[in-house]
Order: C-alpha cells, then sequence, then structure tokens
C-alpha cells in the first residue's frame, strides 16, 4: 500500500510522514479523492461534515471507510454514498496525534464494521481490516452505539469524575504523594480531550446517561452499606467485577496471534 494522508495540523502530517507512516502530504483533503481506499480519521462532527460533501462529490476511491467510534450517525450520513461503510476499530488509547501511533496497534483487534453496506463494499472493508492486522467482526450500527455506551463511553466517564474530584483534593497534604498506580490506571482516560469527547457525547448521549445512571446507583449502594457499618454488602459486587475480570482476560488470552504481512486488496480501484 502506498498511503497519502491529509490533517488539519501541517505538523502532524510532517511528523506522520517522517515517522513512516505516510508516504505522501497531500496539500488539500479534496485531493484524497483519487486514492483507491479512503479512510476518515477524524472527529465525529468532521466525519459527518465530509461525509456529507462526498455524497454531493462522490470520490474515485473503490472503498471509503471511517474509524468514528459512533456508527449509527455515520451511517445515515454516509447512506447513498457508494463502496462506504462504516466501521471501527477497538484499539486506541487516551492519547492522540501521530506521536501515539503504534504499528501494531491494530494486531489482534476487533473492528466492526456495519454488514448491511453493499456486499461489495463490505467484502473489501473485510480485506482492508484483515490487512491490518485486525479482526473484522460485523455489527449492526444502532447495537453497536447502544454497547460502546456501556465499554466506552461510561469508563471514560467513570475516569473524568475521579480525575474531577482527585483534582479537587490535589492540594490537600500527601494528596499526590499517596496516588499510586491504582488512581494513575484509573483516571488514565481522563487526559482525553473534550474537543473528541463533545460530538461523541451529544449524539450517544441518552445512551449513556442511562449507563451512567446504572453506576450511580451501584456506587449509592455502596456509600449506603459503608455509612451503616456493612462492608460485607458489597462482597457479591467484588465477586461479580472478578468474574467479569476473569472473563474478559479469558477472552483475550483465546485470541489468536495476528502477523501484519503484504496484502493485496481485491479489487480495490
Amino acid at each position: 500500500m502506498r498511503v497519502t494522508g491529509y490533517d488539519a495540523r501541517p505538523e502532524h502530517a510532517a511528523r506522520a510522514l517522517a515517522g513512516g507512516a505516510l508516504d505522501a502530504v497531500a496539500a488539500a483533503a479534496s485531493e484524497l479523492g483519487k486514492a483507491d481506499v479512503l479512510v476518515l480519521a477524524t472527529p465525529l462532527e468532521v466525519t459527518l461534515a465530509t461525509l456529507a460533501t462526498l455524497v454531493d462529490e462522490p470520490p474515485a476511491a473503490g472503498l471509503i471507510l471511517d474509524v468514528a467510534s459512533l456508527k449509527a450517525p455515520v451511517a445515515r450520513a454516509g447512506a447513498g454514498l457508494q463502496g462506504f461503510v462504516p466501521t471501527h476499530p477497538i484499539a486506541g488509547s487516551e492519547r492522540s496525534g501521530p506521536q501515539a501511533a503504534r504499528a501494531d496497534l491494530f494486531a489482534g483487534k476487533v473492528w466492526t464494521y456495519e454488514p448491511g453496506a453493499a456486499p461489495q463494499a463490505v467484502e473489501r472493508a473485510r480485506a482492508f481490516i484483515e490487512a491490518l492486522g485486525a479482526r473484522p467482526v460485523p455489527l449492526d450500527s444502532v447495537e453497536h452505539d447502544r454497547i460502546v455506551a456501556l465499554t466506552s463511553d461510561l469508563p471514560q466517564l467513570a475516569a473524568v469524575a475521579l480525575g474531577a474530584l482527585l483534582g479537587s483534593r490535589l492540594g490537600e497534604p500527601a494528596v499526590a504523594e499517596l496516588c499510586g498506580t491504582g488512581m494513575r490506571g484509573a483516571i488514565r482516560l481522563s487526559a482525553s480531550p473534550w474537543s473528541m469527547w463533545r460530538s461523541i457525547l451529544e449524539a450517544n448521549g441518552a445512551s449513556v446517561a442511562q449507563e451512567v445512571r446504572a453506576l450511580s446507583a451501584i456506587l449509592s449502594e455502596f456509600a449506603v452499606a459503608l455509612e451503616a457499618g456493612k462492608p460485607d454488602r458489597l462482597a457479591p459486587r467484588f465477586a461479580a467485577a472478578a468474574a467479569a475480570v476473569a472473563l474478559l482476560l479469558g477472552n483475550d488470552e483465546g485470541l489468536h496471534h495476528v502477523h501484519i504481512c503484504e496484502y493485496d486488496l481485491p479489487d480495490a480501484r
């Protein structure tokens, strides 16, 4: 593959080029329409605006896909765009920009795609995903957004809430010094930029609110038990949480190792 990229921040594009992530930098985003495969890797609101432009002025690309973390609004915006498949790689971190890039970012990771897209486009999308070492998983866009409200959006808000609470107490003696790996790990996601999350929470707010209320109810249950001097009431929650962790770790260990190799996209033009 030959990769040409464009970034609204030229210094990011230059750094990606210098690091070997790009083979060339486009002078304008419109130049990317000449590619065989077009990947939209932008914040949600930019992805939606770009899709609106592409629907009016279709590019030559035989495959167009996005990597936004919400899929229902993206699927609606790209409806009717030939060769478009909404997708979402379940990979990444709280860091952004080319300095956060890793060669093994997608290796063995789940990468969802909208199975209701045009069959030929879906076939090409699956080939592209596999070429990057990931595991293509079909998932309806609406169902995807309902699930990530729990698995992605809620952890982000929980980290922000904990980070905000900690921030209000860091001025107290020894609080910063006593923040070990537990606290640091728990608030890691709170470093994610608001600019990325604003549009996500706006678009998926109702589903996320349900998960926030469910977590709040459990925390309130904890507070009541602790105030009553009955911490043993927390034991079932500890057991359930440990079982969930064990299940996730077991699933991770069961994944096959994926090796990235040269891969020609079938009929990509």
